[in-house]
């Protein structure tokens, strides 16, 4: 037995070494065949992802907003289906829109001429039911009033004799001053510092302050905003010469 051990030995210790480096070779190359699957399937997935991202799909939606874009006034190409909300008929609030207290009038019975400086054409006359565009606000709206061209500065009479019912400082429509007239229209002259008070009594012609200006109307010249109204609903002045 020793003897046979002792000869064979050699072959013996040979086979073992030979097993061994197989069995390693067979681990080595299960382990490489292991990773090359495992990056196969990352690459599939990976690309599986990329195909899916939003950037690779033309009809995608982004949900992430732009924020650092400069705001830009829309073209006056459309007019929107909500009416802005308007003005009431009080000495504090702001007529910035049509339709508080009724639908705007198309007319009304003449009367006298009016004074300066409402007696030219409007730079802007009044819309009626129809919505404008205001340049400066950069929306669509009813323009209840009626712009005469008027410099800065300058003296702002009274169209028709009447009671001041109120004064009113500051907001988009700048000085607001109503005057209620004998045949029961309100007068409303925008942008204007007041000489007057409420309660004061005041002739046609008799100057009721300065022109200030209409932040609202910016974009227009030197201008006073006239509206007149009665029983809440928006007559246009340029009717009442």
């Amino acid at each position: 037995m020793k003897a046979f051990f002792k000869e064979k030995g050699l072959y013996l210790f040979c086979l073992a070494l030979v097993l061994a480096a197989t069995v390693t070779g067979v681990l080595a190359v299960r382990t490489v065949v292991r990773n090359v699957s495992d990056l196969t399937k990352t690459r599939q997935q990976t690309l599986q992802e990329e195909e899916n991202s939003p950037w690779n799909v033309p009809d995608a939606v982004i949900n992430e907003p732009v924020t650092d874009l400069p705001q830009s006034t829309p073209a006056p190409s459309a007019k929107p289906s909500v009416l802005p909300s308007a003005s009431g008929a009080s000495g504090a609030s702001e007529p910035l829109s049509a339709g508080a207290g009724g639908s705007a009038a198309s007319s009304a019975p003449p009367a006298a001429s009016l004074k300066q400086p409402v007696n030219g054409k409007p730079l802007q006359p009044f819309s009626g039911d129809e919505l404008v565009y205001n340049a400066t606000l950069g929306d669509w709206r009813t323009h209840n009033g009626a712009d005469y061209a008027l410099e800065k500065g300058a003296q702002v009479p009274a169209v028709k004799a009447g009671t001041v019912l109120g004064v009113s400082d500051g907001g988009v429509w700048g000085g607001v001053v109503e005057v209620s007239d004998r045949s029961g229209v309100l007068w409303r002259y925008c942008g204007v510092t007041a000489s007057v008070q409420a309660g004061d009594k005041v002739t046609a012609g008799q100057s009721i302050g300065t022109l200030s200006g209409v932040a609202a109307e910016a974009s227009l010249d030197s201008h006073l905003h006239l509206e007149t109204t009665r029983d809440a609903d928006y007559l246009d002045p340029e009717t009442l010469k």
